[in-house]
């Protein structure tokens, strides 16, 4: 990424030297502030590829920033954004459901941020080049890979990844969270993506009880693998009907408290994906908009279930820029929606 410039606002310094290393290892020029004032001046004073904030206190009460966050997309209009906070669920998705432009949030927990996901989201952001699940393990790892063809053998792919789960050593507690993300995920890929050739929801009304068999063009693929440190498991569709207004507004109405939490007249929709994002310690969902949706789930093997439940999760959403095919547009999003079972 020679020729690219971010900027890294932290008020921590291990946060920042972390940062400044991580991000000069892309061949990017990086440029890093202290404070408020700092970082003021150099977002004003140069060209961004790139800027890297702390949500947290000092930024997140500053009158000023708030508004140029508020119209960032106004202020600079070439520049991507990515924020890192230790604000937990409840707090960021709102933001992002009033901020279209947010997309990346980077879960900062009690250690300094991780240079690999600094590394990764900077990459996806600056080249464009957003699939693969191998591109958040370590070097050398070579997923499995299942055909999602059938419902009928919807047990069958969960099976499959919890025996995986086993032979890893992860305790009954992992393994079921890890058949919670299989199972929403092998429906989505079977019942929520498929379209028509016009774009419409193919099999999305039907009883998750009705079985359906997708024909060649409509397979997708799920993969899995486990560096020592995550588990990692990605759902394929070669459809891209997802979007991010769908995924924030659905996570949103699922984390209200109360009557709305629960499902509506859509069937439950979100309450799924919500199941999943609760299950993660990084989710991830890469887009092509009418071609391709990968959906990527990170679960941190080396938290007790006590700090995973406190711990920030971090959340991308990355939307390739290309444009999409016309019937992309119709019929509603692919999304995992918790349906009959």
């Amino acid at each position: 990424m020679r020729g690219k410039r971010i900027l890294f606002f932290d008020p921590d310094q291990r946060a920042r030297r972390v940062a400044e290393r991580s991000l000069a290892a892309t061949g990017s020029e990086v440029r890093s502030a202290a404070d408020v004032d700092e970082l003021t001046s150099l977002s004003d004073g140069s060209i961004w590829d790139l800027i890297m904030l702390s949500y947290d206190r000092p930024l997140r009460d500053d009158p000023q920033w708030a508004d140029r966050l508020q119209h960032f997309e106004q202020r600079w209009p070439r520049t991507k954004l990515v924020l890192h906070s230790t604000a937990p669920t409840e707090d960021y998705l709102p933001l992002m459901a009033s901020r279209p432009f947010l997309r990346n949030i980077i879960a900062k927990n009690d250690d300094p941020l991780e240079p690999d996901e600094l590394i990764i989201t900077a990459e996806k952001l600056l080249r464009g080049e957003l699939f693969g699940l191998q591109k958040y393990l370590l070097w050398g790892i070579e997923p499995y890979k299942v055909e999602i063809r059938d419902s009928r053998l919807k047990q069958d792919y969960i099976h499959e990844v919890a025996s995986y789960a086993n032979t890893l050593g992860c305790n009954e507690r992992v393994v079921e969270l890890i058949e919670t993300v299989v199972d929403e995920l092998v429906t989505n890929a079977i019942y929520n993506a498929p379209r028509t050739a016009t774009g419409v929801a193919k099999y999305a009304r039907l009883s998750r009880r009705e079985p359906v068999t997708l024909n060649d063009e409509e397979v997708g693929h799920l993969e899995f693998a486990c560096d020592g440190d995550y588990i990692a498991i990605s759902q394929v569709d070669p459809f891209g009907a997802l979007t991010r207004d769908t995924v924030v507004s659905y996570l949103n109405r699922c984390l209200v408290k109360g009557p709305e939490q629960i499902s509506d007249a859509s069937g439950g929709a979100g309450i799924g994906l919500f199941r999943v994002f609760q299950s993660l310690s990084k989710f991830i969902i890469n887009i092509d908009p009418g071609r391709r949706t990968e959906v990527i789930c990170l679960l941190d093997l080396r938290l007790t279930m006590k700090r995973f439940r406190q711990a920030a999760k971090s959340f991308h959403i990355f939307i390739s820029d290309a444009r999409p095919p016309a019937a992309a547009s119709s019929g509603g999003d692919a999304m995992p929606t918790g349906g009959d079972a």
